[in-house]
């Protein structure tokens, strides 16, 4: 089961941006299907893995991008049933294209607050996006 493996190898990733004194809240993942991941063994894995460190609880979101191919011959793309598949063209020359991505796209950590004077707790809850797929960083507070 590297799905064990998997869930271990991205909390390490994650560590590096979660601060101190923060909980991991979200993780959303791209994994492609060339990974072979079995989605139930990963959410087991995560489970177990963010309890280990004490984030237990945190989600896991995978996407599962679909592989893609591109005819030789036609240059024809599409996103086909089976890798091994043939171009409408009738060509068995194709090029996988994708399908092997194994991304951290984004990450939500809730940050404690010292309490204020009226012994209310402000919670902050940070989402971090990953940058090199042009996404975004957004930042949401609210009174408890």
């Amino acid at each position: 089961m590297h799905e064990v493996s998997i869930a271990q190898s991205l909390i390490e990733l994650i560590r590096r941006y979660v601060p101190a004194h923060c909980r991991l809240l979200r993780a959303t993942v791209r994994i492609g299907p060339m990974h072979a991941l079995e989605p139930e063994a990963m959410r087991l894995a995560w489970t177990i893995a963010t309890t280990e460190v004490g984030w237990a609880g945190a989600k896991l979101d995978i996407e599962s991008p679909p592989w893609r191919l591109r005819c030789a011959a036609c240059g024809r793309c599409w996103a086909p049933g089976r890798v091994d598949e043939a171009c409408t063209c009738g060509c068995t020359n194709v090029e996988i294209m994708g399908g092997d991505e194994f991304q951290l796209d984004s990450i939500e950590v809730d940050t404690p607050v010292v309490p204020d004077r009226q012994k209310r707790v402000t919670s902050n809850r940070t989402r971090l996006h990953n940058t090199e797929t042009g996404a975004r960083h957004e930042h949401q507070s609210s009174n408890c």
